[in-house]
Order: structure tokens, then C-alpha cells, then sequence
């Protein structure tokens, strides 16, 4: 069972803070929290062992300053000690850190994915896909940092120097440790503040110009033979050039404020060693404080702040982590359009008919990701008040112009969407009321786009039906007029189709969607333009071998001209709302 990102995420629109970011994480990664901790622990041990080398190398040349003839042996036996201690816990930091890294990727993308699907399809088909796969890969990789480059650091920063100053207090001189106390401030929490807002719109840009970027090479990769037969790749490099000049906008962005900190600390931090240098000789100078003291007061002002500005050297990867988490919430926080029902109605044996009854339905606008979610021009009436009937182991055809809405009717039938008014009803039941998985077994439906993943022609079938027979691919491919094509190729069924099936003929792809849908066996079989891309003669045939494949089934047909639909028991005109 996957873990799950929050009980009651926040609304897509509404701004989330940083701490509100980090508290949803946290909550998030509490199966990565015990490992997230030891990490943690061999950190701070291993810095304050650091820190007690310095120390311990002040305390020793001090001691032989004093006195030439003090032996060296307990230092040099001490820091060879506390170097192999600090080795061993070096490693077990990046252990335990890279384990928690890793687990944290697999989670979140789990996450993702799980949120995703059951948005699918209105949810994914209304999103670009290149962008919506750099939010699960790119945006998902820089939301790990947050686990394994921010918690034990920042934790860390805070930890260290408050043992260091107390040991600086008890142990030497609480005036130093008041002398050390407001620099630490400065730099582990003033200079981090300082630009976090144009880091923020600066990281926030940086994401959304490379999720474009992703978009673009998709597109561009997908539809290659349009953009070479149109001579548009002049105009698609000049596009990719502009998005990454976005992206190097934004890095710069983020290069400045970055710098501006990173030389405010180091001023910071010199400031500090002298001042403690200067206040510490004045206590030695008054007796307050030995020679020896002084010699690793100053050495723990200066190594007392690796830690904390380690702060500053994940600041802008947090940005940018935060901005990832931001966009892909945006995606896994929008309520799926359609959901199963908490008290499912079983359909009923049988053939079953399909009735439309008053049914209005408006698709939503489409959503700009980058301005927040907001819709993007007018929604889109395509049914007004219909009444339609496809009797049950009948054959009935739906044409129309297009826009009128009939393959509106396959995406409501389905559950794509809910109607706005009026029901959709089968064998008699509301299919709201008809749990989705159970649905989707007893329609079958055959599209006007096909799609075929980059495997074998038979693993492309068993999409539907995953312990078919090779008898069952067989049969089901003769009735779909394909079974031919497929032994006459070098690898028959085990033929690779290659990406989004391009080895095959527009043809034969549609024909393996049609077997695909007769594999699953279902009551009621839609065909949604599902010879529009076949010659007259295969297009014939094909309707034929579904004329005999419908006996006893439930047909809805969509398509454009009576003339594809001649085997239809009946046909229904549709006309676009107030035609």
C-alpha cells in the first residue's frame, strides 16, 4: 500500500507557504523518518567531531607553545581516534541518507501515479503530457532534496552550534559564546530569509519553463514527419531556444540571490572570528582566559559555522524543491471528474441497453497549470436535454457533423465525465451508481485514435485480457480481418509494433483495437469512428466480421456518413445544441 501525501490536501489554487510545504512533506515521509534520523544523528556527531579535531589540535599547540618538552603522543593518539570515528560516521550518514533518498523517490512517485489514475482520463487527456511527465520524473527528483539534502542539514544547523556555545560557555567563557551568538543568528537565519521571495518566483520559473520544455520535445518527437514535411524546424528550435532562455533567466535569478548570500556569510564569518579573537585577547589580557583557552575559543568560532552555512548551500535547491511540490500538488490534488460509487448496484445478466435520458453536458474549460489552475476560455455545450435509446442486442448508429456530441456520448457512457443534468442509464441502471472497474468490463470500446505501446503485438492485445490464449488472439484477429497481416509478418504475433505502434499500417492498428475490444468480451461494444482510417474494401470487410461479432451484443456506432454505418439496425441523427 502505497503512503499517502496528506489526509485533506489543500485546494490546487490555494497558496501553500513554505512551512506549509514542509509540514505536508514531513507528514508525508514518516516512513522515512527513522532512517531520516539516524542519518541525522551520525551527522551531528560527526560535525561536533570535527569540530573536537580542531579543538584538540588548538589544545596540543597550545600546550607544546607553553611547554616545548609536553609530549605529543595522547594528542596525536586522540585525533587519529576521533578522524577514524568521524569516517565511520561520514559513512553511515551517506548510507542511511542515500537509503532514505531513495525511498523517498519511489514513494513519491507512487504517490503520484496513484493520485493520477484515478483522474484518468478527463483528468490526463485535458493536461500536456510532456509536461505532466516532468512533474512525475524531474519535478518529483528535485522534491527528494527536501528528504535527503534539507531535513538533516537544517536540523544539523541548529543542533551543532547550540552544543558548541554551550560547551564555549561552561567550558571557556560565556562571554565569547554571547560574543558568538548573534552571528550564528545572521547567518543560520537572516541571511537565508534574505531574497526568499524573488528566489521563490525565480524557482517557480525555473520549473514551469522546463515543464514547457518537456512539452516542446514531446510534441516535436511525436509529430517529427509534420514538423520536417512543413519545414517548422527552423521555428521549433527558435521556440526551445526562447523556453530555455527562461530557464537561464530564472537560474540567473537564483545565481544572484545565491551569491549575494554566499559573500554576505563569508564577511559575516570573518567579522565573527574577529571579534572573538579581539574580545577573547581582551579577557586574556584581564586573566579571564587563559593562553590555551583562547587558542581553541577562536578555533571553535571559525569551524562552528560549517554546519550552518551548509544552510545556505541547499537554499536554492529547496526553492526549487518547493516550487516541484507546488506543481505537482496542482495535478494530484484536482478531484478526479468521476468516482466510483461508495455502495455499488451490480449489473444485471444479459444483454443490456443503453438509454440517454435528458442528459446536458458541458466540458470544462481547459486549465493553465502555470497561472494556478485557472480555466481558460469559455466552457464547451455539446448536449442539450437528450433522449437517446440503443435497444439491447441491437445495433444503432449515431451520425452526425462534428462538434454535435456524439463521441460525447462514448466519454459519458464510460464515465469520462458526468452528465450535467439527466442519466445515463444501462440495463436499466445509472451508471453512477455502477463501481468504474465493473463498468468498463461490460463496454468495449473501439476509438478513432488507437494506442500501441513499444511491446509485441500479442502483449498489445492482452491489454484487454490478460491470460488470453494464443487461440483467443487468433480468433479474436480473424474476426477483425487482421490474423493475415499478422503471419505474414517475420515474428507473427510476437512481432514488436514500436512506439505508439509505428511499425504498423493506420489500418492494421485500428484492427487491433478492434480485436482488442472483442477480447474483452463485453455486452455492449461501441465503435467511436472505428473504420475511419480503412479503405473501402478492408472497411467492408471489417463490418462484416462485426455484423457477426455483435450477435447477442449491444452496438453503439459513432461516425460521420451514413454510408459507414450500413449494417446498423437503426440510425440516429444528432445536430449540434440549437441546430
Amino acid at each position: 500500500m502505497s503512503a499517502v501525501l496528506d489526509p485533506a490536501p489543500a485546494p490546487a489554487s490555494a497558496p501553500l507557504s513554505r512551512a506549509a510545504i514542509s509540514r505536508r512533506l514531513v507528514r508525508f515521509g514518516r516512513p522515512v523518518l527513522p532512517p531520516l534520523a539516524a542519518s541525522l544523528v551520525c551527522r551531528v556527531v560527526g560535525q561536533l567531531l570535527g569540530i573536537a579535531l580542531l579543538a584538540v589540535a588548538a589544545a596540543g599547540a597550545a600546550r607544546v607553545a607553553d611547554d616545548p618538552a609536553a609530549p605529543l603522543a595522547p594528542t596525536v593518539w586522540t585525533l587519529v581516534a576521533l578522524s577514524l570515528l568521524k569516517g565511520v560516521l561520514r559513512y553511515l550518514e551517506q548510507l542511511t541518507g542515500h537509503a532514505v533518498a531513495f525511498r523517498a523517490l519511489a514513494m513519491l512517485r507512487v504517490d503520484f501515479y496513484d493520485r493520477l489514475a484515478p483522474q484518468a482520463p478527463a483528468g490526463v487527456l485535458s493536461r500536456r503530457t510532456g509536461d505532466l511527465v516532468n512533474r512525475a520524473t524531474k519535478d518529483v527528483d528535485r522534491v527528494e532534496v527536501f528528504f535527503a539534502h534539507t531535513l538533516v542539514p537544517a536540523v544539523s544547523a541548529v543542533v551543532v552550534p547550540v552544543v558548541v556555545l554551550v560547551v564555549l560557555a561552561v567550558r571557556y567563557d560565556p562571554v565569547l559564546a554571547l560574543v558568538l551568538l548573534p552571528f550564528l543568528v545572521l547567518v543560520g537565519a537572516v541571511v537565508p530569509a534574505w531574497g526568499r521571495e524573488p528566489s521563490a518566483v525565480a524557482a517557480t520559473r525555473v520549473r514551469a519553463a522546463r515543464g514547457r520544455i518537456a512539452q516542446l520535445v514531446t510534441e516535436s518527437l511525436q509529430g517529427v514527419r509534420e514538423v520536417l514535411a512543413f519545414g517548422a524546424e527552423t521555428r521549433r528550435r527558435a521556440q526551445a531556444r526562447a523556453l530555455a532562455d527562461d530557464v537561464g533567466l530564472g537560474l540567473d535569478g537564483l545565481a544572484a540571490w545565491t551569491a549575494r548570500r554566499r559573500a554576505a556569510n563569508a564577511v559575516l564569518l570573518v567579522a565573527a572570528v574577529a571579534t572573538v579573537a579581539l574580545v577573547g585577547a581582551a579577557r586574556v589580557s584581564s586573566g579571564a582566559l587563559g593562553w590555551a583557552d583562547y587558542a581553541v575559543a577562536v578555533v571553535l568560532a571559525l569551524a562552528v559555522f560549517t554546519p550552518v552555512l551548509a544552510v545556505e548551500d541547499v537554499a536554492p535547491d529547496l526553492e526549487q524543491a518547493f516550487a516541484a511540490a507546488r506543481r505537482i500538488w496542482r495535478v494530484t490534488d484536482a478531484p478526479p471528474a468521476t468516482t466510483s460509487p461508495e455502495h455499488p448496484v451490480p449489473l444485471p445478466d444479459g444483454p443490456l441497453d443503453v438509454r440517454f435520458e435528458g442528459v446536458t453536458f458541458t466540458y470544462p474549460a481547459p486549465e493553465d497549470d502555470d497561472a494556478g489552475g485557472a480555466p481558460q476560455g469559455p466552457r464547451r455545450r455539446v448536449l442539450d436535454g437528450l433522449d437517446l435509446h440503443v435497444p439491447a442486442g441491437a445495433t444503432t448508429a449515431v451520425v452526425g457533423s462534428s462538434g454535435s456530441g456524439k463521441s460525447t456520448l462514448v466519454n459519458l457512457l464510460t464515465r469520462a465525465w458526468d452528465p450535467d443534468e439527466g442519466r445515463v442509464l444501462l440495463g436499466g441502471v445509472d451508471v453512477r451508481d455502477v463501481a468504474l472497474e465493473d463498468l468498463r468490463r461490460h463496454v468495449a470500446v473501439v476509438g478513432q485514435s488507437t494506442y500501441l505501446f513499444n511491446d509485441t503485438l500479442a502483449a498489445n492485445l492482452r491489454l484487454a485480457a490478460p491470460d488470453a490464449t494464443d487461440a483467443q488472439l487468433e480468433d479474436a484477429c480473424r474476426r477483425a480481418a487482421l490474423h493475415d497481416a499478422v503471419v505474414a509478418m517475420p515474428d507473427g504475433y510476437a512481432t514488436r509494433v514500436g512506439e505508439m505502434g509505428e511499425r504498423l499500417s493506420g489500418g492494421q492498428r485500428q484492427r487491433v483495437a478492434i480485436a482488442r475490444a472483442l477480447l474483452l468480451d463485453a455486452p455492449v461494444l461501441v465503435l467511436d469512428e472505428a473504420t475511419s482510417q480503412l479503405d473501402v474494401a478492408t472497411e467492408a470487410e471489417i463490418q462484416d466480421a462485426l455484423a457477426e461479432a455483435a450477435r447477442g451484443r449491444t452496438v453503439l456506432v459513432i461516425a460521420h456518413r451514413p454510408g459507414a454505418v450500413r449494417t446498423a439496425d437503426r440510425v440516429v441523427h444528432l445536430g449540434r445544441p440549437g441546430t
